[in-house]
């Protein structure tokens, strides 16, 4: 988990200094760690495959793990593959993907009533793609688009589509109005769930108080 918040600390980082030429990737720490962070996760599926008792179903069933963990812009630059910059900053939120995956598989582990597990994994997933896709939006859409003068209006846009309200904010490029979609989808799919959850808990609350009250004082 720790190495998951250095990515995406490395790539917020990079996103609001502006490093996303390609002539800059190749001094940038952020190549460096990801090298060595998609290594450990590598390394780490290597040593869960060979203590597992069923190795081809383990296999088979973690396969996604491997292309989660391949450091593609180390590689790209090692074998002088071109992308652009806005391509590469993509790619590099690849190897966050197992992070997250691996920290709601963790909230489940660690929780053990299975509706606050599966709310606080919601949440968790919630956020973290409302702030990838904020950066993803900026990053195309500034110097681009003359409504985003900072990050600050890109969090407003955020707010507003991901409610279903709607922003004033238009985006001018492909990847910005596919970011637009994907929130108002995210929001459509996931707050739902949130008034699902209180009302569970109200329920809960007052099934336990009437349970208290009905039961016989003893003199």
């Amino acid at each position: 988990m720790i190495l998951t918040v250095v990515l995406i600390i490395c790539i917020s980082m990079e996103t609001f200094l502006g490093e996303l030429s390609s002539e800059d990737e190749d001094s940038s720490i952020y190549l460096t760690i990801q090298f060595w962070i998609c290594g450990y996760f590598l390394l780490d599926f290597i040593v869960m495959l060979f203590l597992s008792q069923n190795k081809k179903r383990f296999f088979w069933r973690y396969f996604i793990v491997i292309f989660l963990s391949i450091p593609y812009v180390y590689l790209s630059k090692m074998f002088s593959i071109s992308f652009s910059g806005e391509m590469t900053y993509l790619l590099r939120f690849i190897p966050v993907l197992r992070g997250g995956a691996a920290l709601i598989v963790l909230s489940r582990l660690v929780i053990r009533n299975s509706i606050t597990s599966l709310f606080i994994s919601y949440i968790v997933l919630f956020f973290a793609l409302i702030y990838f896709q904020t950066l993803i939006f900026y990053v195309f859409e500034a110097g681009v688009n003359e409504q985003i003068k900072s990050y600050y209006d890109v969090l407003w846009w955020a707010s507003m589509t991901v409610t279903t309200v709607g922003s004033n904010i238009i985006a001018v490029t492909a990847v910005g109005k596919v970011s637009t979609a994907v929130l108002a989808v995210i929001g459509m799919t996931t707050l739902p769930i949130f008034t699902v959850y209180i009302t569970s808990i109200m329920q809960r609350w007052s099934q336990s108080s009437d349970t208290k009250q009905e039961l016989p004082k003893v003199a």
